[in-house]
């Protein structure tokens, strides 16, 4: 599974914008409708769209949309045999 796309699956979606570019420095305020709002729903889609759960160590580490892939990916991992 490539996380990077479902990221940015989930950014487009929450943002109801499918030409959305993402990179991997961007965090909350470089969108304009990126509040924290915003932040909650995008942790819950991936949650959802990834099948794991973030523990609230996670969450606070996570400042840039390159955190959530890499936190991402770790999850992933673990999970798998």
């Amino acid at each position: 599974m490539n996380v990077y796309e479902g990221v940015v699956h989930v950014f487009r979606t929450a943002f109801d914008n499918p030409n959305l570019e993402l990179n991997y420095l961007m965090a909350t305020g470089d969108i304009r409708e990126w509040d924290s709002f915003k932040n909650v729903e995008i942790l819950l889609a991936c949650e959802e769209y990834f099948g794991f759960r973030f523990r609230s160590k996670e969450i606070d580490a996570i400042k840039t949309v390159g955190d959530l892939i890499e936190i991402s990916e770790k999850k992933l991992a673990s999970k798998t045999p």
